[in-house]
Order: structure tokens, then C-alpha cells, then sequence
């Protein structure tokens, strides 16, 4: 079973965050993307002028080294990124330079509002939020989401080996409840044996592409 301290102050994810550094973008930013450049405006549905106008905006959630809010800002978004771990500042700063990647250190839960966002994009991270801090979280992340806007989210579920540490592991009803009043585009459980960072883990995993409606 892969080591996860019991409770949030005890995690430290710095050394997670600088192995990460150099790795691929990950397949659930692909898709979101590919789907949010695909919405609205590209189907003609925003007025042209106004599309010329104001830049997508894609909010990320414990973005960590940063591979995916460059690849977002690549592709043509304004990136808001979040991440507790004040190691990975001076990576976004550099970043910025050349970017439009604006980067917020603080914990998720504690963050009051998210700006309006075309994408909200969170990879293994809302799961170490805290159960009682989860739900008021999660509202946040769905009034941020523009009408069209996609969201893509790993989320954990209650199978998975870090079930009984603070955070939020979801059985499938759960995770259907939360996405009640979006478009449901893709929802993939799964449960395998794998590795964490500290090492071997069975993991239980959903993967959640949705639009808003």
C-alpha cells in the first residue's frame, strides 16, 4: 500500500511536484482542451466580435510543476492556477514571463471564488480535500464554470487505498450526485494495482469530463 499521511497538514507534496517537472501533459488535460475549444464559440453560438474579444479562461486546481497550465496557455487560455505548495512559485513566475499563466499559492478550500473559466481542470488533487470542506469547494468550481464550460476532474473513490485518510474518497452514486445538472460527456471508474509515489497502491479512480448547462 503507497504511504499517504492521515491528515492534510502532514502532507507534503514538494518532492511530488519536482519529479513531476519533466513528465507529459496528462491525457484528461488533452481531452478537456480539445473539448473546450470545440464549444461554444466555435460552434458560432458567442457573437464575433465579443469572441475576438475576450480570451478563454481556464481555471487549475493543484496545478503543481505546471505542465499543464503551459499546456493550457499554449493553446490559447488565460490560466488561473492553484496549488498549496509554495515551492513550485518561482516555476510559475518564469512561466509567466511568457505566458498568460497567473498563479495562486493557497490551500483550494480556503479560496473564496474562482474567476468565471471556459475550463476548470483538476488532475488527483480535489481528493485531498478535506470531507467536511468538499461540498462548499465543489459549488465554488460549478458557479465558476461558464455556460458551455467543460469541467475535467479526477476524483477518488471509497475503494481506493487512501480511503482512511482526510480527504474525499467517493462511491459512484456520490460522484453521480455531484455532476446531477451538467452534461455528463465522460465518467470512467477504475480499479487497478499500481504505484503511487511512495510507492505500490491500489487505486479507485473515476475520470469526469462534463459541461456545463
Amino acid at each position: 500500500m503507497g504511504e499517504m499521511p492521515r491528515r492534510s497538514p502532514e502532507r507534503d507534496f514538494s518532492g511530488y511536484n519536482a519529479a513531476q517537472a519533466e513528465r507529459p501533459v496528462r491525457p484528461l488535460a488533452r481531452a478537456a482542451v480539445s473539448l473546450a475549444l470545440a464549444g461554444p464559440r466555435a460552434a458560432g453560438q458567442v457573437p464575433g466580435a465579443l469572441a475576438a474579444l475576450a480570451p478563454r479562461v481556464a481555471v487549475e486546481l493543484g496545478s503543481g510543476a505546471g505542465v499543464e497550465a503551459r499546456f493550457l496557455a499554449e493553446n490559447g487560455f488565460e490560466v488561473h492556477s492553484y496549488d498549496a505548495d509554495p515551492s513550485v512559485a518561482d516555476a510559475y513566475a518564469e512561466l509567466a514571463r511568457s505566458l498568460p499563466i497567473s498563479h495562486t499559492t493557497a490551500d483550494l478550500a480556503q479560496i473564496e471564488t474562482f474567476p468565471a473559466a471556459d475550463l476548470v481542470l483538476s488532475c488527483a488533487t480535489l481528493p485531498f480535500v478535506r470531507r467536511d470542506e468538499f461540498p462548499a469547494l465543489w459549488r465554488r468550481i460549478l458557479d465558476s464554470l461558464r455556460l458551455g464550460g467543460i469541467l475535467a476532474v479526477d476524483l477518488f473513490g471509497d475503494r481506493d487505498d487512501w480511503a482512511s485518510t482526510d480527504g474525499t474518497f467517493l462511491s459512484r452514486d456520490e460522484v453521480e450526485q455531484l455532476l446531477r445538472g451538467t452534461d455528463v460527456l465522460e465518467l470512467v471508474e477504475e480499479e487497478r494495482e499500481g504505484r503511487s509515489f511512495s510507492g505500490p497502491k491500489h487505486w479507485h479512480t473515476y475520470r469526469v469530463l462534463a459541461r456545463r448547462t
